[in-house]
């Protein structure tokens, strides 16, 4: 009676310990819906933050060329289309070999023109944003001729499907022309190619990109510049405005042909919504922060000191300046104009003072209005600039090149 008693329970307890074991097994495995929890006692250290990138700014001047870009893409994209149209036209006088491939002439004339798009506005387009949008420019010429070899090519097979059909007496006369113009057309492909690679790689890429370096901010000081102008004389905004007003306009009516659904017309409103595009970016170029390029608010100042110009502008400087200190590396140009300075500010000065007597006194004394008329003008607009005149030998102010352009120290 004591075993019978106490074999129940023991096959109870068993059984609800398996049962606790399975229930365990479950929720810990990694098929089942429990989580494990994380050991609080290993703590898990954070990652470190990734820096906001900052992604460079395509300048005005990149605007307006994508935009030009994405005009001249569309205006491929058109002539594309118009080929596949022609290719499904019913348009019983032609062959329809002959018609297929007139077709494929225009697809691949329009895919020539789009790839010219595509490298200004992927490069030229992109001035500010890409080191050397230039380089891309240029670059992407070997993917043009390329393409063109391509439709030399289409063009070929449209000589071959003038002896096809009901022209088919034709074929012995026009299918070897057919072949050598695509011979040709393979030809023109290959040459593609290595331009390509030669325009992408060694000496040029180093031109290309050297020019990009002073591309960049020769257009961005000029984007300075014509927009300080804007903002003095108060045109910015109108301009801009209308600007955006007209491309605004242009574009609907792109968006119009577009979904008008006409043949030919229809492809060709692509071409009109991108330049109504275009326009209305243009307004930037006189509307903007603007600010001053160099010293005095002079935005040209500030373009050619950022220049590569240092020889250039230390001869200048020496043209404009006493001539003392180091000789400039354009020394024999700037002692040239500076004969003929000296000459113009003997004649703007009466032609008085000592020293010896100018090179060009025939043709200084002729000019004797006409440079009096120049040395108050810029005695002026020195005046006006606060600029302070320096004193030559004459006792007459001297022209200040420098100043005016910003260039002086």
């Amino acid at each position: 009676m004591k075993v019978t008693t106490h074999r129940p329970m023991n096959v109870m307890a068993i059984a609800s310990a398996a049962a606790l074991l399975m229930l365990a097994g479950c929720s810990s495995g990694g098929h089942g819906s429990g989580a494990s929890p994380t050991n609080p006692s290993q703590s898990q250290t954070p990652s470190d933050p990734t820096p906001p990138t900052q992604t460079p700014q395509t300048t005005p001047v990149g605007q307006v060329g994508e935009g030009v870009g994405n005009t001249v893409v569309a205006t491929g994209n058109a002539v594309s289309q118009i080929g596949k149209q022609l290719q499904d036209a019913n348009l019983p006088v032609l062959p329809d070999a002959t018609q297929d491939a007139t077709g494929g002439v225009l697809i691949k004339a329009g895919e020539t023109v789009a790839t010219l798009g595509d490298g200004v506005r992927d490069g030229l387009g992109k001035i500010g944003a890409v080191d050397n949008p230039v380089g891309v420019t240029v670059g992407n010429t070997g993917n043009v001729v390329v393409k063109t070899g391509e439709t030399v090519s289409s063009v070929g097979d449209v000589v071959k499907s003038l002896g096809s059909d009901q022209l088919s007496p034709l074929a012995p006369v026009v299918n070897p022309v057919g072949g050598v113009v695509q011979k040709v057309g393979d030809v023109v492909q290959t040459v593609g190619g290595k331009l390509g690679d030669t325009l992408n790689n060694g000496p040029v890429a180093q031109v290309t990109g050297a020019t990009s370096k002073v591309i960049v901010p020769l257009t961005t000081q000029l984007t300075n510049a014509t927009q300080t102008v804007g903002g003095a004389t108060g045109l910015g905004t109108p301009v801009n405005s209308l600007l955006t007003t007209l491309g605004g306009t242009v574009a609907s009516g792109g968006s119009m042909l577009t979904n008008a659904d006409k043949p030919v017309i229809s492809p060709l409103g692509g071409v009109v919504t991108e330049l109504g595009k275009t326009v209305a970016v243009a307004g930037v170029a006189l509307h903007g922060n603007g600010g001053a390029g160099g010293a005095g608010g002079n935005p040209l100042g500030g373009l050619l000191n950022n220049l590569p110009l240092s020889g250039v502008t230390g001869g200048l400087g020496g043209v404009g300046g006493s001539g003392s200190g180091s000789a400039s590396p354009l020394a024999p140009v700037t002692n040239l104009l500076g004969g003929v300075t000296g000459g113009l500010g003997n004649v703007a000065g009466g032609g008085s003072g000592s020293g010896s007597a100018s090179p060009l006194a025939p043709v200084t004394g002729l000019l004797a209005p006409v440079t009096g008329l120049v040395g108050g003008l810029t005695s002026s607009v020195k005046g006006a600039a606060g600029g302070a005149a320096s004193t030559g030998t004459s006792g007459q102010p001297a022209l200040g090149l420098p100043n005016l352009l910003g260039l002086a120290r």
